[in-house]
């Protein structure tokens, strides 16, 4: 998408205030704040636009936020003041804004490395790993006498689909003792054993996002979304309503893996709400397995665990599923790729922007009137939700590529202990998904 300049949309968000319409006019400027590069290195720029910005927040966000960027609007040379504010606008949710700022202290102050740091992280956290690489590799001296730039600068380079920097830069991470640095060092050192266990039948390139999903998570995605591949989507979905025939199409696929992997469910373990409910039941049917409700309290026994989205359970069972057990694969038929979800599945159906389970309220145009109209949630059982799975038909091209799927599976298998695959693995927690990949896709807001 084209990032408006502050100067194209100033006199729309100050409209928009008048009106008293606080959120429509951070709206109006937020992309500009984040990516107009003339405000971070002007100083009468950055007075006007966080002048502006300074109002929003204390409408949107309180006297907090407001009077921190108050501050810079003050003093927009104040580098300390700047970093506090950086910080607290990551901690915010605001990763593209906290870059702005904190490029201007550095500009200000430069090789400081707590700006860094957290410039790096502000910009990882905006998808501009990119930029974060180049940051990193402006300060040389920082980065040699900071493991943190040494971990940010192998992880963003691999984020950005450089194998090789990170892989110069692994022995001396692992070299630490600090039992938390030496976590962040095994997260790089088990990115890479991945790759080099799949880069033989995957291209791990920039459109190669199911190879660069188990690098970066250890989890397996199902399906690719054929809608936008070569628009820029890349195999993820921006807006979708789930069906029937997709979830059926996840239950084929992961039938297809289990196979491969000699995996062989003693049991479907059903959670509690009533969309993994139907997949579990349905699942069940389809692979021939008993399906067991899962205990209120969690179990160590051995089963396929079914979720439909694993961002729409309770804590509670979340923190149950949150640790790897002997004979225990988790799969989730939906995962958010824009917030990050609790943790990554074992294996994920596909990834969304924004989602409607198949039986939640939907949208759909009127055969009669052509009208866009909206229909109510479903409020049928489970078990009619996992007939209706069932009986679904597929398109007939929709397994063509399971042979690939299949493949990558296989060469999973090359990797155990703590790196390996998390379908394969024993003990620990599952992995983060996070909001990074060397594969973009287009964002919608």
């Amino acid at each position: 998408m084209t990032i408006p300049r502050f100067s194209e949309c100033h006199q729309a968000a100050l409209d928009c205030l008048a009106r008293g319409d606080a959120r429509e006019a951070f709206g109006q400027v937020r992309f500009a704040l984040a990516h107009d590069p003339a405000i971070a290195t002007d100083s009468e720029r950055w007075r006007e636009a966080f002048e502006l910005f300074a109002r929003i927040s204390e409408d949107i966000a309180g006297d907090d936020l407001a009077i921190l960027v108050q501050q810079t609007v003050d003093n927009p040379d104040n580098a300390q003041a700047l970093y506090e504010l950086g910080y607290e606008l990551i901690e915010q949710g605001l990763p593209g804004i906290a870059a702005t700022a904190l490029t201007r202290a550095n500009l200000l102050v430069p090789n400081q490395e707590p700006i860094l740091i957290e410039l790096a992280v502000a910009l990882g956290g905006d998808q501009r790993c990119f930029e974060a690489v180049r940051v990193l590799r402006e300060a040389p001296e920082v980065v040699e006498q900071s493991f943190l730039c040494r971990y940010l600068l192998a992880y963003n380079t691999l984020m950005s689909g450089d194998l090789d920097e990170p892989r110069r830069l692994l022995p001396r991470l692992l070299q630490t003792e600090n039992p938390d640095q030496q976590t962040a060092a095994r997260r790089i050192e088990g990115m890479l054993l991945r790759a080099d266990t799949v880069r033989t039948v995957t291209p791990l390139d920039e459109n190669d996002l199911r190879g660069w999903h188990f690098v970066v998570t250890g989890g397996l995605l199902l399906h690719l979304s054929p809608y936008g591949f070569e628009e820029g989507m890349r195999g993820r979905y921006a807006f979708t309503q789930d069906d029937p025939a997709r979830c059926l199409e996840g239950i084929r696929r992961l039938a297809a893996v289990l196979d491969c992997w000699q995996l062989h469910p003693a049991r479907i373990w059903r959670l509690e709400d009533t969309d993994s409910a139907a997949l579990a039941l349905a699942g069940g049917q389809i692979l021939g397995c008993p399906v067991e409700p899962w205990p209120a309290e969690g179990s160590r026994d051995e089963g396929l665990i079914v979720a439909y989205d694993l961002a729409t359970l309770a804590d509670k069972t979340l923190a149950a599923l949150h640790p790897h057990r002997p004979g225990q694969v988790l799969w989730a038929q939906a995962a958010c790729w824009t917030q990050e979800p609790p943790f990554a599945a074992d294996l994920t159906t596909y990834l969304y922007q924004y989602n409607v389970s198949p039986w939640g309220e939907r949208l759909r145009v009127n055969p009669e009137s052509r009208e866009t109209e909206t229909l109510p949630a479903s409020t049928a059982p489970a078990e009619a939700r996992a007939a209706a799975v069932v009986a679904a038909e597929l398109e007939a091209n929709a397994l063509e590529d399971v042979p690939s799927l299949v493949a990558l599976a296989q060469a999973m298998r090359g990797l155990t202990g703590d790196h390996a695959a998390g379908a394969l693995r024993q003990s620990g927690p599952r992995r983060r998904q996070g909001t990074n990949s060397p594969v973009l896709s287009n964002r919608f807001f």
